[in-house]
């Protein structure tokens, strides 16, 4: 049974998702920025992300109520 790229992509993919953050800090910190500086980096990303869900959420609706109201 031969090993290819097309079985096992998604293997793959899966542990590059996984290494990718502790890699990234790893680099970050000998580069010299703090630990403490990435937490609020990906502090302020995650809070960009839910006011984005938050605010696409509250548009989806007024749009659907818009066009139930004009039928």
């Amino acid at each position: 049974m031969s090993m290819n790229m097309e079985t096992h992509g998604g293997d793959i993919a899966v542990a590059v998702g996984k290494t990718s953050p502790p890699l990234t800090v790893a680099g970050a910190a000998i580069a010299g920025v703090p630990l403490q500086d990435w937490v609020l980096i990906a502090t302020l990303i995650y809070t960009v992300l839910q006011i984005a869900v938050l605010v696409q959420g509250f548009l989806k609706k007024r749009r659907a109520a818009r066009d139930g109201e004009g039928q």
